[in-house]
């Protein structure tokens, strides 16, 4: 059953009333070139900090605390890995510490006549077991697959981030991995509102590291300067939201 239409408008003014517009979560996001990408960043921003609203309304405890916390840390590692992933891969790709991401060395088997593998077989011999003639060749894997920790370390050496920042963001995607609730268990795992607030925090560190990076490599001519202020900055202590 929905909420009556006086509920909903009152819950929707509640939101907003603290919330910059769609325009401010779109220039957020105008140091990335995938125009998509930027358009279902603003929004997941923006659904981020609603939803935080939401339950901040409601003065959540308990379960209800912990439920904001894990859609939090999920919302928030998911905007950092796609921008880490898009400014690597679509911007550095052709940077060495980018293809050492995704290339591996392997051995690569030759094929040779037959009576060429015969006279190796006659030649060589190891513990009796077939001789197979190979050369180190290169490998490369899915960069989906490519580990976030190996992602933000890589965005490190190319000086997007520094290690401190890098180190927090990979501890907040470490705690949205552990979201699993047999995951949890095994680590022991205690989700905090703290964890919320850091993760929310370092997105304008990370905005503002990324973008002076870009410009340093001639690869963002300019940006709109963000206003933190229109921001809903309730997460830092001393403030009040109302």
């Amino acid at each position: 059953m929905s909420f009556e239409h006086a509920t909903k408008q009152a819950i929707e003014k509640y939101v907003e009333a603290h919330l910059p517009d769609d325009n401010w979560y779109k220039r957020y996001f105008d140091f990335v070139c995938d125009a998509e990408l930027a358009a279902r960043l603003a929004e997941e921003f923006k659904a981020a900090r609603a939803i935080y609203k939401i339950f901040r309304g409601l003065d959540a405890t308990d379960w209800w605390q912990r439920a904001q916390v894990r859609i939090q840390v999920l919302q928030y590692a998911s905007i950092y890995e796609a921008v880490i992933h898009h400014v690597l891969f679509d911007r550095l790709g052709a940077t060495d510490e980018v293809r050492l991401l995704v290339e591996f060395s392997r051995l690569v088997k030759i094929s040779i006549p037959q009576q060429m593998q015969i006279q190796l077989d006659r030649a060589l011999n190891h513990d009796g077991k077939v001789i197979v003639p190979t050369y180190q060749g290169t490998g490369r894997m899915d960069e989906q697959k490519v580990r976030f920790d190996d992602k933000a370390s890589c965005a490190v050496s190319l000086g997007l981030l520094d290690q401190t920042l890098c180190d927090e963001i990979i501890a907040i995607y470490g705690a949205r991995n552990a979201i699993h609730l047999q995951a949890e268990l095994r680590k022991n795992l205690k989700y905090e509102i703290n964890l919320a607030r850091t993760a929310y925090r370092r997105l304008e560190p990370f905005r503002a590291q990324m973008v002076t990076a870009l410009k340093a490599r001639g690869l963002l001519l300019s940006t709109v300067s963000i206003d933190s202020t229109l921001e809903d900055d309730a997460y830092v202590e001393g403030k009040n939201e109302e």
